[in-house]
């Protein structure tokens, strides 16, 4: 259920401290999400991070190569992809990662790509465009 992403080296920091005031539980584009993918056009939940370290969690797909995209958001908002967690709740990569947002290395994460033919909706749900 998953691709290998030969993209994004592994983490060599820590994803989360012991001190670690905020965390993340989801598949870490720094840890296991950034080395084990989902399926190409899988609906997940991204978990997003910006300069100011604030976290958006939008649904989004990965789309090719080794890119996620979501309506949510535009390319040239700063957000970044901090890691993913499956819509539909399964976990096909065991446990979570435990992130902290803080520590992030942001110019090492993916921007995420705006879908196609699909605007934002207020909720960052899946907007029609007509």
């Amino acid at each position: 259920m998953h691709h290998t992403n030969p993209t994004i080296p592994p983490c060599r920091v820590p994803l989360a401290v012991a001190g670690s005031r905020r965390i993340e539980r989801c598949y870490a584009m720094l840890g296991k999400g950034g080395s084990e993918l989902p399926l190409r056009s899988a609906r997940i939940e991204l978990v997003l991070v910006d300069d100011a370290r604030d976290v958006w969690n939008v649904l989004g797909v990965r789309a090719e190569p080794a890119r996620f995209a979501s309506d949510a958001v535009d390319r040239d908002a700063g957000w970044r992809v901090l890691g993913w967690r499956m819509a539909d709740g399964t976990r096909p990569l065991g446990d979570y990662d435990v992130v902290d947002p803080d520590l992030a290395q942001l110019e090492r994460l993916p921007f995420p790509d705006p879908l196609p033919g699909v605007t934002s909706s207020s909720d960052g749900g899946w907007g029609d465009p007509t």
